[in-house]
């Protein structure tokens, strides 16, 4: 056995023992939130596990929705007013692509083999399918006005479009890549939460403090709940938008939205929709996102400029992190162990 085998040996029976810590250089796993800052030109960087900023990755003005392919490596972010898709290989965070899109691109999804990358086009009342192997753009479809979110089904088998301005849920088939489905709201669609078993999705709609649950198969909403009363004098969000996150934690045990206006998180046990917690965080809660094992929670406060970290599990706030300007998208990748 070679002298460097020996050594990498003893150090994995080190670490194993906890003799020796796991640092970034011997972990075999190193988990990272990519934070947009929508009103800069960059992406801030945050190692989850000393929740310390890496770095700030300059990526072009305007950056808004992130995707990342099922085994961490790659990143895929749209930028507003570059009018690019861009990859980045998130083992050293380097930017490996750049493909022309549409206007005022919003939050992109994946197609389920990752063949394909759906993105909505806001300004266009369209959205468009970039082929990834061939880094191009392969079809626009026109959409419901201000195209906003997309969404693949746990299956694969549905991608869901919320639009704000057209009040719609549009639904693709991915395998002919053609709409099947549109299907009116009343109130203009914001962030979604979908579970595995793919019903009910839980629905963020404009001028609604709270959330709908909504039944894709039959094609309706079966209950609206609403969060705690705002002060009264309380103004009227951006675009009425009192909730704009929503995350299922807890092994989907409960469901997390944030409170826009009322500065804090509100946490909901499932099925049962009863409320169990109120978090406290920055001014203008944006979007959600958690740790591989929902262990920690963190949320964009966009007018603060600043991501809180809580404990999933005791409700507490951990840390508050200065990002950029009015952070909105965030997303927790953790890349696969490779052998």
């Amino acid at each position: 056995m070679r002298l460097s085998t020996i050594t990498l040996t003893i150090a994995a029976l080190l670490i194993l023992s906890g003799l020796l810590p796991r640092t970034a250089s011997t972990a075999a796993i190193k988990s990272k939130l990519y934070v947009t800052n929508s009103s800069g030109d960059d992406v801030t960087i945050i190692d989850t596990a000393t929740l310390k900023v890496i770095r700030s990755l300059k990526v072009g003005h305007a950056p808004h929705g992130l995707v990342a392919s099922a085994d961490g490596s790659r990143l895929y972010l749209t930028v507003e007013e570059t009018q690019k898709l861009l990859i980045i290989d998130t083992a050293d965070d380097r930017i490996i692509g750049e493909i022309p899109i549409g206007k005022t691109p919003n939050k992109p999804s994946l197609s389920k083999d990752e063949r394909f990358c759906y993105i909505p086009l806001r300004e266009e009342a369209a959205f468009e399918i970039v082929d990834l192997k061939s880094k191009k753009v392969i079809k626009r479809l026109p959409a419901p006005a201000w195209p906003h979110n997309m969404y693949t089904s746990p299956d694969g088998k549905r991608i869901y479009l919320g639009s704000i301005n057209g009040e719609k849920i549009t639904v693709i088939d991915p395998a002919t890549q053609s709409v099947t489905d549109e299907i009116a709201m009343g109130a203009g669609v914001r962030p979604m939460a979908i579970p595995r078993r793919g019903s009910p999705i839980y629905v963020a709609l404009s001028r609604l403090h709270g959330f709908a649950v909504f039944d894709p198969d039959q094609k309706k909403i079966l209950k609206r709940v609403e969060l705690p009363p705002l002060p009264p004098d309380t103004p009227p969000p951006f675009l009425n938008t009192y909730t704009h996150g929503l995350l299922l934690v807890n092994n989907e045990r409960e469901l997390w939205v944030t409170s826009c206006p009322g500065n804090a998180l509100y946490v909901f046990s499932l099925p049962d929709l009863k409320q169990t917690a109120k978090i406290e965080v920055g001014e203008s809660p944006n979007w959600l996102t958690a740790t591989s094992d929902d262990g920690m929670v963190f949320v964009s406060n966009a007018s603060a400029d600043t991501v809180t970290a809580i404990d999933a599990h005791t409700k507490r706030v951990l840390a508050t992190i200065p990002v950029g300007r009015a952070p909105k998208r965030l997303l927790v990748v953790t890349p696969k162990a490779t052998t």
